[in-house]
């Protein structure tokens, strides 16, 4: 298998089962909005920016109305408590660090809540850098595009690992491999058919995958 150094990691769906608390927070814009949601899959927005999503959900004249609330109610109910780590995600994190790995993270959360989320979990001391959205990067192809600027790292050594095609087509779009994983919100059909380069099925997979442990 190819040799990786720089593995850059989504968040949600990938590594923390974020969907109560961004479903929550969906819900709670809409209703606020006056939007009826009944027969809405949340789960497809799951992935995409913020702006991409309320301009579905609620419209263009709302849109940025809505992602200002979006920021606000998820902040303010707290919905990065309303998560959960994948089981043996931690474990498999502490294997890719200690097998020389350099870790991060590239997700479509806004930064703050990023940082936020990481924070709560203790996991700030497995990545080298947290990049989020914010008002100059909204798609996944946008966050890593910075990532990998800032950080000058070598592409053919980088793998990004993410649950949706979203993370594939991204990483591709800015010419590194990816991993799909199948664990979260993605779809299976549709990974499967963004052609990622490797695929896991848990958390311990992708440890096994990658340092070629049993």
């Amino acid at each position: 298998m190819k040799k990786y150094k720089y593995i850059i990691f989504d968040f949600d769906g990938t590594i923390n089962d974020t969907s109560q608390g961004i479903y929550h927070t969906f819900k709670k814009v809409l209703d606020i909005l006056g939007i009826n949601y009944d027969g809405v899959d949340f789960s497809r927005h799951i992935g995409p920016p913020l702006e991409f999503s309320y301009t579905e959900l609620a419209g263009k004249k709302l849109c940025q109305r809505a992602i200002e609330l979006h920021r606000q109610v998820f902040a303010q109910d707290n919905a990065v408590e309303m998560s959960r780590l994948y089981d043996g995600i931690t474990d498999t994190l502490q294997k890719l660090t200690d097998s020389g790995f350099v870790l991060s993270i590239a997700s479509s959360k806004y930064q703050p809540h990023a940082l936020a989320s990481v924070e709560k979990f203790g996991l700030g001391k497995f990545f080298r850098c947290v990049y989020g959205q914010n008002e100059k990067r909204g798609f996944k192809s946008e966050v890593l595009r910075q990532l990998l600027a800032d950080n000058g790292w070598e592409k053919d050594k980088c793998l990004m690992i993410g649950d949706t095609v979203y993370d594939v087509e991204g990483a591709h779009s800015n010419g590194i491999d990816a991993m799909a994983v199948t664990y979260g919100f993605g779809n299976e059909k549709d990974l499967k058919n963004a052609n990622a380069e490797l695929t896991a099925h848990s958390p311990a997979e992708i440890a096994q995958i990658l340092t070629g442990e049993k």
